[in-house]
C-alpha cells in the first residue's frame, strides 16, 4: 500500500513539473513574440489603428499589461490566503468548469467576441508606446514568480477573484487562462503589424514606379 501511495505521489510531482515546464515555455514564447512584434516599428506605427473600431498594436499590449496587473494582484491575494489557511496539496489540479470556460473563451481564434471589461481596457491615450514592451516582459517575470509561489498549495481548492466576480475561478486556472489570453491578443497585434508592413511596402513600391 505504501508503495502505491509513493508511486502516486511521484507521479503527481512529475505531472506538476511537466505542467510548469509547459507554462514556462509558453511564457518564453510570449516574450519572443512580443519582442518580434515591436521590432522595426515606430511609435506612430505602434499606435496606428487598422480600423477606427479596432485596437492598435499599442492598445493590444496595453490591454495585456493592465490585465496582467489585475489578475496577478488577485493571484497574490489568493496565494497569501491559501498559505494563511494552510491549504496545501499536490497536483495535478483540475481547472473546473469555470476555468475551462475562461480558457476556451480566451484561446485564439476568437469564438465569441466580448468587449473587454472597463477596468482592463487600454487607456484612451498612450503617451509612450515604446514603454509597453518592457512592462509586458516584466509581467512575464511575474507570471513565473507566481507559479513558484503557488507551488505546494492546493490550487484546486483556492479561488482567486471576488465572490461576485464572473471571472472567479480556481487558482490553478489563472495561468492557463492568462496564457491563452496573451496568445489571443498577440495574434491580434501580429495581424495589425502584417497590415502595416504590407501597406508600407505597397507605398514604397508605388513611389519607386
Amino acid at each position: 500500500m505504501a508503495q502505491k501511495v509513493d508511486h502516486f505521489a511521484q507521479e503527481s510531482v512529475a505531472q506538476q513539473i511537466v505542467t510548469q515546464q509547459v507554462f514556462t515555455q509558453q511564457i518564453s514564447e510570449a516574450r519572443r513574440r512580443a519582442q518580434e512584434l515591436v521590432s522595426g516599428l515606430t511609435p506612430g506605427q505602434l499606435s496606428k489603428r487598422p480600423h477606427p473600431a479596432k485596437w492598435s498594436i499599442a492598445e493590444c499590449l496595453a490591454h495585456l499589461n493592465v490585465t496582467a496587473d489585475t489578475v496577478q494582484s488577485l493571484m497574490r491575494k489568493a496565494i497569501e490566503r491559501g498559505k494563511r489557511e494552510k491549504k496545501f496539496g499536490d497536483g495535478p489540479f483540475e481547472v473546473g468548469a469555470k476555468g475551462r470556460l475562461l480558457i476556451w473563451l480566451a484561446e485564439p481564434p476568437p469564438k465569441v467576441r466580448l468587449p473587454a471589461p472597463r477596468r482592463v481596457r487600454p487607456p484612451a491615450r498612450i503617451d509612450d508606446p515604446m514603454g509597453l514592451l518592457p512592462s509586458f516582459l516584466k509581467a512575464q517575470d511575474e507570471w513565473e514568480k507566481l507559479m513558484r509561489e503557488s507551488h505546494g498549495l492546493d490550487q484546486g481548492r483556492i479561488k482567486f477573484g471576488s465572490l461576485t466576480s464572473p471571472f472567479r475561478a480556481r487558482l490553478c486556472a489563472a495561468i492557463p487562462w492568462m496564457m491563452a489570453h496573451q496568445r489571443r491578443h498577440l495574434l491580434q497585434a501580429e495581424n495589425v503589424k502584417r497590415q502595416i508592413v504590407a501597406t508600407t511596402a505597397a507605398r514604397a513600391a508605388a513611389r519607386a514606379s
